[in-house]
């Protein structure tokens, strides 16, 4: 298993340490106008510059399935910890959450596997949900089960329409709820596509989702933008997928 990280203005990101201590490999998918830049172990150039997030993302796509690197954990920059809750508590952890995860994901049919907010994580009842929610920031691949592509139309909601296109092509996607991850809200720190979303570049996106995966993608409204909720289990109910 090894851990990809696209970074970009984020030079002092921290969180391949928090693979590094869990002796788990990193790469660092970066532009190469910044490359010189970072101070970082094991960086990679995407080789163009300013192309999106899925350019980036399918960028790695291409890079494991040159190297034959099975299992990619693609974790965002900003990531600080991770953990599990218990008791309804959260308790911070390691990365070595990922190890764990692994072991199940060798024995399961599924394209990719997540965990969840710490926000979230203290409540939940089940252990894991399959088909049902969404899972994004921090994601484990098995690469020899995908062969679709992120799609540049849905930047900033590229993901989603990953993990959607994954239940309609494949076996689908599994979220371990107790398990967690600890990141700032999206959009709110400096680097990153901080600037696409101060200039609501999501809403664009967010309307496509909804034309692209009618009747399973709303339009919802957040205090000053707009975002979407996904029906998963309805989608996958469709594509006759495992669901729990």
């Amino acid at each position: 298993m090894i851990c990809y990280i696209p970074s970009k203005g984020r030079k002092d990101t921290k969180t391949y340490k928090l693979f590094l201590e869990a002796n788990i490999e990193v790469r660092h998918f970066i532009e190469p106008q910044e490359i010189e830049l970072y101070n970082v172990p094991n960086k990679v150039s995407i080789e163009q510059n300013d192309q999106g997030i899925a350019y980036v993302r399918n960028y790695m796509l291409d890079y494991a399935k040159k190297n034959d690197h099975e299992w990619v954990i693609m974790c965002d920059d900003d990531v600080t910890d991770f953990g599990v809750a218990f008791n309804n508590k959260c308790f911070t952890t390691s990365a070595k959450i990922w190890l764990d995860i692994l072991k199940k994901a060798k024995k399961l049919p599924f394209e990719m596997y997540g965990v969840n907010y710490r926000q979230y994580a203290w409540h939940e009842k089940k252990e894991y949900s399959i088909n049902t929610k969404l899972i994004e920031v921090c994601v484990l691949f098995n690469m020899k089960r995908i062969n679709w592509k992120y799609r540049e139309k849905f930047n900033l909601k590229e993901d989603r329409d990953f993990a959607l296109q994954t239940i309609k092509n494949g076996n689908g996607i599994i979220k371990f709820n107790k398990l967690f991850y600890n990141c700032p809200a999206v959009g709110s720190n400096k680097g990153g596509l901080q600037k696409e979303y101060q200039l609501k570049k999501d809403e664009e996106s967010a309307k496509k989702m909804c034309y692209e995966w009618n009747p399973f993608v709303k339009i919802i409204k957040k205090e000053d933008r707009i975002d979407i909720k996904t029906d998963v289990k309805s989608l996958a109910q469709h594509y006759k997928r495992t669901i729990k």
